[in-house]
This record gives C-alpha cells, sequence and structure tokens, in this order.
C-alpha cells in the first residue's frame, strides 16, 4: 500500500513538473523579444585592452599608439557620453583614425535595416568639416561597410545632401559644433535609394577621422545614447506616400539569389 501511494504520488510529482516548465516555457516564448539591433549602445560596459580602456562588445581599431587615444565614458553639457580623442602630433603624416565597431547579421541585420538609427552628437566647434575630403579636416561619421558597398553618414555644419560614387554613398547631415544634436539615420532607406542589394552582413562603425595637416593638438568628438527606432512608414519620415518592408524586400532578394543558384 506504502509502495503504490509512493508510485502514485511520484508520478503525480514529475507531471506536476513537467506542467510547470511547459508553462514557464510557454511563457518565456511569448515575452520573448528580438535581439537589439546595437549591442550596448549607452556604453556601460567597459575593459581594458593593451593599456586602452575600450567599450566591452564594440570593436577599437585606430592607427595611432595608445598613448594618444583616449576612448571612454564620460559627461559633457549634462549628457553621458562616449568619448572618441586622439592627438594628432605631426603636420606631414597621414590622416588619424579611430572607430568603434560592431557587426550585424541575421535578426540584428534585419531590424537595423527596417528602423532608423537616432543617436546624439557633440563636436569640436572648430568649424573644420566645411571640406570634409581635405587633409584639414575634422570628421565625425557613421559608416556601415557590408563588405563590397559602405554608407558614410557625415556630421557637418554646412554640407547636406548625398552624393554616391561607385560602392560609397555619403549622406551629409548638417549638425552644428559646439552642442548637443540628435540625429536620425536611415540605412535600409539608403541602400534602396542606391538600387543596392540588401546584405548578408554589415559593420556598423562610429568614425572619427582626423586630416593628416590638421593642427596639432587632442582632437576629441562626443556620441551618446545610440537608439533603434521602428520605422512606420517612409510618410512619416520623409513625407513620401509609399512605404518601405526591408523584410519583403530582403525576402525577394534572397528568393531571386537562391534562384539563380539553383539554375
Amino acid at each position: 500500500m506504502v509502495n503504490s501511494f509512493r508510485r502514485y504520488f511520484g508520478a503525480v510529482s514529475v507531471a506536476v513538473l513537467l506542467l510547470a516548465a511547459a508553462f514557464a516555457f510557454l511563457n518565456l516564448q511569448g515575452t520573448s523579444s528580438p535581439p537589439p539591433a546595437i549591442l550596448d549602445p549607452d556604453f556601460t560596459m567597459w575593459t581594458e585592452v593593451e593599456n586602452i580602456t575600450q567599450p566591452m562588445v564594440w570593436s577599437l581599431q585606430s592607427n595611432t599608439s595608445p598613448g594618444q587615444l583616449v576612448t571612454d565614458r564620460t559627461n559633457i553639457s549634462g549628457r553621458d557620453a562616449l568619448r572618441l580623442s586622439v592627438y594628432k602630433n605631426s603636420t606631414s603624416q597621414r590622416e588619424t583614425f579611430v572607430s568603434l565597431s560592431e557587426t550585424l547579421d541575421g535578426a540584428r541585420l534585419a531590424r537595423l535595416m527596417n528602423s532608423t538609427i537616432g543617436l546624439w552628437v557633440y563636436k569640436e566647434a572648430c568649424n573644420c568639416d566645411s571640406e570634409p575630403f581635405s587633409d584639414y579636416s575634422e570628421l565625425l561619421s557613421v559608416q556601415v561597410n557590408d563588405g563590397i558597398r559602405q554608407v558614410s553618414f557625415m556630421f557637418t555644419d554646412q554640407l547636406e545632401g548625398n552624393l554616391t560614387f561607385l560602392g560609397h554613398r555619403v549622406v551629409f547631415l548638417p549638425t552644428p559644433s559646439g552642442q548637443w544634436t540628435y540625429r536620425q539615420m536611415d540605412i535600409g532607406h539608403e541602400y534602396s535609394l542606391a538600387d543596392w542589394p540588401m546584405p548578408s552582413a554589415l559593420t556598423f562603425s562610429l568614425y572619427f577621422e582626423i586630416g593628416s595637416k590638421s593642427a596639432r593638438r587632442w582632437h576629441t568628438a562626443y556620441i551618446s545614447n545610440v537608439t533603434t527606432n521602428s520605422v512606420v512608414s517612409y510618410a512619416v519620415a520623409t513625407g513620401e506616400s509609399s512605404s518601405f518592408d526591408f523584410r519583403g524586400y530582403y525576402q525577394t532578394f534572397k528568393l531571386r539569389e537562391n534562384l539563380a543558384i539553383s539554375e
């Protein structure tokens, strides 16, 4: 009798545990959200690599020495921000740059390409980006590169509009120096305007470059709060009557690609 009860209650206990696990799984499935396009958008996680402090999930690249490079989290004009700072030590060498990047594919890429990316920008009051391709320029930009094509969103005091040459599209975003300014970028839309196929992966970079003949001193730019905002339609963003569905476009592109391969 005792053994029968033990077997009965043992079986009931197992059944209850299985039901609890099933409900927990269904609950997690129902509340799960897609991965963020940009990881650590507020630059809160840091590490030290080769005596350089840098964001943990962002990849750091630069062509200057560690003693002439600073990346950290600071506060300027009341806003917590990422600081990108490089020292220009000569007027005869090549341009100096620092870049922080993330590589995206899959669900993160899909979210990026069907959203606008917003961020706060603070540039030095130097008025040195009116001629962005000169040796004296100081340029802060967001760059996306899929290995074949590149879109550069340049934050400049005066220039606006865009230009495309070969596989490089440049979008000028008027951004006054010496103050915080919020700017938005629509990467999927720029790919569509350039008539480029949607990529399977790309690198998203925050890029700060000092021209080869710029002043010999520290040059600094600040970026804060990188946000991903879903695009409802281009009617809201641009006043156009049509909307752009990246997922539909991307699926069509992949279908054509697969058909071409199968043929």
